[in-house]
């Protein structure tokens, strides 16, 4: 009876701290840049260092190019907000209806613009900095002291912006380098699962778990920071080629790994330790900076899978251009378009309209509320209502989740902090390590798996709010339990509005990923190359890994909002077969295999039938 629990706890744990390369360097950057920040709120005594420092945690990327183009977007977009921040003070000074009616329509815009357009997080980010601001704006009854606040809330934008342009500019790597760091990470993946295979001792099902997830992550993330790369202009082509091609063959190759995972899976042990060294030795390749440019043919496995393998790393040092990296269209291609500062759709589709109402509603309640308690402690329920609110029933139910236990261990050790080390500080020195020791911690869990790093915002954001709350060491207690109960306040009002107004459930995105699904599985490769097959198949896994993310978060709504049990299976059958299919869409494998098309409908019609325990990358 107690199996079960245990083993999703070890999932989760293990989901926490998996080492993956790259990811102790990106927390201890994090660390870093949020370290810089309060020592540079401290010395000019700007307003809102908790605040500060939970932006950069939030908005802080893994690569300087990002970086730069996010402070670009900060510096914009707050410079347009403070100055209508200025005017709409200006007209509704000391009239808590005008300003709560000012602030109630900047909260609807942040909503909305969250979700339509390119700002994403930084409007979420904003939304929560200037509700707080209006909320505090509102006890000053000098109307030079309100705007010498808002100028010094300017002053803070424009140094996060400049931390994140300048600071994460030199901190920072270059997208190549991450590239390279995601190609090494699959590549001794598959050494390490093939090692153990070859020597005959089971894998580890952390392994396993580790291998279907980042098959399911599929190439869009590395082709992603590839066009990143050629925006800085300092690689050549035959560079970024090179590194094409190596991020296609890693997926194919850690793709050909999971098929050797079950018990199904045909290979020798020889062959299996052959191929281990051999991907030891190109992950230390690329290690060392010295791309494969030749690479002998060999011809030493015998397996189909084996033998595909030996050939996706033969090919490791042919170029791919951005050409070849395009699947063949049946329909005529259309002009590209630039890409807008709004997203297609943004202002057809009402979902956005009622998002945004129920974000605006539900920051309404909180204020409210805040208002009548009279518990200066308790603010953080307006900033919860901006960052648990999603658009489905789904996410907010598993956001809120994250964040009581983020927010639990952040105010945790916020109190421990207070308790044991706050009596011993004598210097800034000491108050500053502090912080990045924490800091680091939650930007470790915040790197991890998407699954579980929202948790690892949530200890930012709780500590930061605990003991970043004035210029001197907090020393009272009440400081981090008023932070949990502002907390809890705001996930009871997000999860009100959310359930009576306008309920979404998360099955609506899960049923058009399905559907696309079910389109790619059904085009005809039978003309297509080898490239082109496991691009199709990257495709693929891409599109069930993000439908088995929704209908992860469709199992945790309320009844009446999710499907029945049995449609649930059956849905979770196909997205299994659908990531097993995918296996068989490229090289020698597929050449051998008849492939079999397997279609939606025929699932829920009841003609395709199979255990759920038969395996899958989901």
């Amino acid at each position: 009876m107690v199996k079960p629990y245990i083993d999703a706890f070890m999932r989760i744990w293990w989901l926490a701290v998996r080492p993956t390369r790259g990811r102790t360097a990106l927390a201890l950057r994090t660390a870093i840049i949020s370290m810089v920040a309060v020592l540079i709120g401290e010395i000019w005594q700007l307003p809102m260092v908790s605040l500060l420092t939970l932006t950069l945690a939030a908005l802080w990327q893994g690569n300087r190019v990002a970086n730069m183009k996010v402070s670009v977007l900060f510096v914009v977009f707050f410079t347009i907000v403070t100055a209508a921040l200025y005017l709409g003070l200006k007209t509704t000074i000391n009239n808590f209806l005008a300003t709560l009616i000012f602030n109630l329509c900047l909260s609807f815009i942040f909503f909305f613009l969250s979700t339509t357009s390119i700002l994403g997080m930084i409007s979420v980010i904003g939304g929560l900095v200037l509700s707080y601001m209006l909320v505090s704006l509102d006890n000053m009854q000098v109307g030079d002291s309100i705007m010498r606040m808002v100028l010094s809330a300017w002053r803070v934008f424009l140094t996060v912006a400049g931390l994140l342009a300048f600071v994460g500019s030199w901190l920072a790597p270059s997208p190549e380098h991450t590239l390279v760091d995601q190609i090494v990470e699959r590549l001794n993946l598959a050494a390490k699962c093939l090692a153990r295979r070859g020597s005959g001792q089971p894998i580890p099902q952390a392994w396993q778990d580790a291998v279907m997830d980042t098959v399911g992550e599929g190439v869009s993330g590395m082709f992603g920071a590839l066009g990143l790369a050629g925006m800085e202009h300092r690689w050549n082509a035959d560079d970024l080629s090179a590194l094409r091609r190596a991020a296609l063959n890693s997926f194919g190759i850690l793709q050909l790994v999971e098929q050797c995972l079950k018990p199904s899976g045909r290979i020798s042990e020889e062959d299996c330790t052959y191929l281990a060294g051999r991907l030891e030795e190109m992950a230390e390749c690329f290690v060392s900076d010295r791309r494969p440019t030749s690479i002998e043919e060999t011809h030493v496995c015998s397996g189909a899978i084996s033998q595909e393998m030996e050939r996706l790393l033969c090919d490791f040092a042919q170029p791919m251009t951005a050409e070849e990296a395009q699947l063949p269209s049946s329909k005529p291609a259309a002009p590209a378009k630039k890409p807008g500062f709004f997203l297609p759709g943004a202002f057809t589709d009402k979902e956005h309209i009622r998002y945004a109402v129920k974000g605006t509603v539900s920051v309404c309640l909180a204020i409210i509320t805040y208002k009548m308690l009279n518990w200066q402690g308790v603010h953080t329920c307006i900033i919860t209502c901006f960052i648990v609110s999603l658009p489905t029933m789904g996410a907010v139910l598993d956001k809120q989740r994250l964040r009581i236990c983020g927010a639990l261990i952040g105010c945790s050790m916020a109190m421990g902090i207070i308790t044991w080390i706050m009596p011993h500080m004598t210097n800034i020195a000491q108050l500053l390590l502090a912080v990045g020791i924490v800091i680091f911690f939650g930007a470790w869990v915040k790197a991890g798996d998407q699954r579980i790093s929202y948790m690892g915002l949530q200890i930012i954001v709780a500590f930061s709010l605990s003991d970043l709350a004035k210029f001197v060491p907090t020393t009272d207690l009440t400081v981090p339990r008023d932070r949990i109960i502002g907390i809890l306040i705001g996930l009871g009002i997000s999860f009100v509005v959310h359930t009576v107004f306008w309920p979404r459930s998360a099955m609506t995105g899960a049923l058009q990923k399905l559907k696309a699904l079910d389109g790619l599985l059904a085009e005809d490769v039978t003309g297509w190359n080898h490239d082109q097959r496991m691009l199709q198949a990257a495709k693929v896994q891409e599109a069930a890994s993000g439908a088995m993310s929704q209908l992860r978060q469709a199992m945790i709504e309320p009844a009446y909002m999710r499907p029945t049990q049995h449609r649930m299976r059956q849905y979770i059958l196909f997205l299994r077969r659908a990531a097993m299919n995918a296996s068989c869409l490229f090289g020698t494998v597929a050449a051998s295999h008849q492939k079999k098309v397997i279609r939606l409908g025929h699932i829920l019609k009841g003609e395709e039938t199979a255990s759920l325990k038969e395996g899958g990358s989901l």
